[in-house]
């Protein structure tokens, strides 16, 4: 009976023994999964204002309310105090740090395919040239990436930095950063402006004419004869907003007769503080014994922008001038007026 009764007891021990083996072998190998398939682990003081790479979608209703760790993707809903909402939001960032906080939000925001910039061994720094005062520029290098970083020097809450990321000589993505909001710098579909010659008439002189309104003026209608232009004169301004939708006109002016052209050749932007949007133009006049129209025109071409970012913004409109003739066979022969200077128009303006 007793050798009984110590055999039982034995196997309910193993029995135990088994179960407890099994149960903690079970959460051993479900600590390792979890482990394996959990996203990287920030220090419990980066998922709040003060974390380094803590972001908000400033200048949307989500703005000091939905925040992310740009670095391991965790997100946490908290409105802060004002004062300290406006701390952090209009403190100065090393440029270092502009590099890596952009890469971290085209890579987990945009979902761009770049690199970790905190895996990078970076290179480079300050490289603005000799001479050139109140404004930076700092270049950074690794493997295949160029991170240019570009900021006036004013106050750190009016600091605009222009950025630029290049992988493998190609340009990724360009824009800015203005109190912690990215901005992508717009790129003009030229083939998408519009010329007129008549209606500009007595309206618009010769000159860039900065325009501001609520909405884009080529929609509904793409089409000059869907555009108010007295409309738009009336929106011209050297100051707008963030919230303007920005256009440029172009225009040569009145002239009595038809014949003269205008054509925007290409578009780029430059990133020296005022940042600069600059026009390759064609300008055509009719030569000797061309048939022209008779009536008054004013040739000009509407571009239309966007909204933008806070900052001055410098138009340059550099101009190359053609005389229109015609050979022998009828064909059309454009001949390029050389001059000593070239013709460049310029315009400012400032949106806050």
């Amino acid at each position: 009976m007793y050798e009984n009764e110590m055999n039982l007891k034995l196997a309910i021990g193993l029995l135990v023994a088994a179960i407890i083996c099994t149960a903690g072998t079970a959460l051993a190998l479900s600590g390792v999964a979890s482990k394996l398939n959990s996203p990287t682990v920030c220090p419990d003081a980066a998922h709040d204002i003060s974390g380094l790479y803590s972001w908000t979608p400033v200048g949307t209703r989500s703005e000091n309310f939905y925040w992310r760790c740009l670095v391991c993707g965790s997100f946490w809903y908290h409105y802060y105090p004002q004062d300290v909402y406006e701390a952090w939001r209009d403190a100065f960032l090393e440029p270092s740090f502009v590099r890596d906080y952009v890469l971290l939000y085209l890579k987990n925001v945009l979902e761009l395919k770049v690199p970790d910039p905190l895996r990078m061994n970076w290179t480079g720094g300050r490289e603005t040239p000799l001479g050139l005062l109140g404004y930076e520029i700092y270049v950074y290098c690794a493997d295949d990436t160029i991170v240019t970083i570009s900021y006036p020097v004013v106050l750190p809450k009016n600091t605009v930095y222009a950025i630029k990321v290049e992988m493998n000589g190609k340009t990724v993505w360009q824009g800015t950063l203005h109190q912690r909001r990215f901005d992508e710098l717009l790129s003009v579909d030229i083939s998408k402006t519009i010329n007129d010659y008549y209606c500009g008439v007595g309206v618009f002189e010769k000159g860039i004419h900065v325009i501001a309104t609520d909405h884009d003026p080529m929609f509904p209608d793409a089409d000059p004869s869907g555009i108010d232009w007295q409309e738009l004169k009336a929106h011209e301004t050297t100051k707008a907003s963030t919230k303007d939708f920005i256009s440029l006109v172009i225009s040569r002016g009145d002239f009595p007769t038809g014949g003269y052209t205008i054509q925007v050749k290409s578009f780029s932007w430059l990133e020296p503080y005022p940042l600069r949007l600059r026009f390759e133009v064609n300008f055509t006049n009719p030569g000797e014994g061309v048939a022209v129209t008779e009536a008054f025109t004013n040739p000009l071409v509407l571009v239309p922008l966007g909204t933008l970012s806070p900052g001055e913004y410098e138009v340059q409109v550099h101009i190359d001038t053609y005389i229109l003739t015609y050979d022998e066979n009828g064909n059309p022969v454009y001949t390029l007026i050389q001059t000593f200077k070239e013709e460049l128009w310029t315009a400012t303006f400032i949106v806050e």
